[in-house]
């Protein structure tokens, strides 16, 4: 058997916590070889997961390490930008979360670092490794709907109790959006031209910056087609995440409530239970995208998800942020 791939960390958050669960205990190729966080106790609890994983509290520690070949970013956003650049420049292959970084400027830089040191780049848009958004892009593939006229996404998360760090009120879209953003690229294989955005707040305590909720978007393709988003932090009843797209010959639908499949009869009516947060939506898509990452890493492979994609996830939700702005659509130029 091959040495496995030897991962370090940078943040142990949820997403960080989930990832070093899936690297410890269910992709083979792969060792949890090191965690960092600057709360120690935060580190030593995920480094727990990998029996002789060690724990830092600075990610110089991991990037300096020879015996490390991948990093796995899931530290905050404003954090990604300059923790990719360093990893490159380290010569170790990256995963990172989503967003690449807090502006288009800074994602540039960290793509050209990529490419300056030739290491590998995949983005955690999760939702490309989920079976139904596969089998939905199969579908519209395969011409079965005809030409996609019409695509509508929807994701919905718990009521928030904290704000999220950076972005200001354009936050939701490059936090929340971006991932409808980038799952509608995926599934109709179009290309977007133009972003009309709006939002609201209905919270009790804007924060400091303002930041938005609830938003609307509207977008338009290259052939015509258009796609409506809504996302809303606010929802009572748990994570809810839909997409439709819709053609001359039919549409195609995903979804996903029940965590049980069961649903229960009675005089006071039909009920089911709902997932709440999105590990109980996603987990699979989340090991799915772990374990293509590090067979890639193995293999030398160019990872499905890379830079270009997650470029092209974040041009739209700044134009999104700008459409907000400035009260008006937005043209985006077609990409090549």
């Amino acid at each position: 058997m091959e040495e496995p791939i030897r991962v370090g960390l940078i943040g142990a958050g949820q997403m960080g916590f989930w990832h070093a669960r899936c690297l410890a205990h269910d992709i083979q190729q792969a060792e949890l070889a090191a965690v960092v966080d600057p709360d120690e106790e935060a580190a030593r609890r995920v480094a727990a997961l990998a029996p002789g994983a060690r724990w830092v509290t600075s990610h110089e520690a991991i990037l300096s390490d020879p015996s490390i070949q991948a990093v796995v970013i899931a530290s905050p956003d404003a954090t990604h930008a300059e923790l990719i650049e360093g990893a490159a420049q380290a010569g170790k292959d990256v995963f990172c979360e989503k967003p690449l970084a807090t502006s288009l400027a800074e994602a540039d830089a960290a793509l050209a670092a990529v490419a300056s040191h030739g290491v590998k780049l995949q983005v955690g848009f999760q939702r490309r490794f989920d079976p139904a958004y596969q089998r939905a892009r199969e579908i519209i593939a395969a011409g079965d709907l005809g030409p996609v006229e019409l695509a509508v996404a929807t994701t919905r998360d718990p009521l928030q109790t904290e704000h999220p760090a950076g972005g200001g009120n354009a936050a939701i879209f490059i936090q929340t959006t971006v991932h409808d953003l980038d799952s509608l690229r995926f599934l109709t294989g179009l290309e977007v031209v133009q972003v009309y955005a709006t939002a609201s707040y209905f919270g009790e305590d804007p924060g400091e910056e303002g930041e938005m909720d609830t938003a609307a978007v509207v977008l338009r393709f290259q052939t015509g087609a258009l796609a409506t988003i809504t996302d809303s932090r606010r929802t009572a009843y748990g994570y809810d995440v839909q997409v439709e797209v819709m053609g001359p010959k039919g549409k195609v639908q995903v979804g996903y409530e029940r965590q049980i499949a069961v649903r229960h009869f009675s005089a006071q009516g039909v009920s089911h239970d709902h997932v709440y947060w999105y590990i109980d939506r996603f987990g699979v898509a989340y090991r799915r995208e772990m374990e293509h990452f590090i067979d890639c890493v193995a293999r030398g492979a160019t990872p499905e998800v890379g830079g270009a994609d997650a470029r092209a996830a974040q041009a739209l939700a700044e134009a999104a942020a700008r459409s907000l702005r400035e009260a008006r659509p937005i043209d985006v130029p077609l990409l090549a």
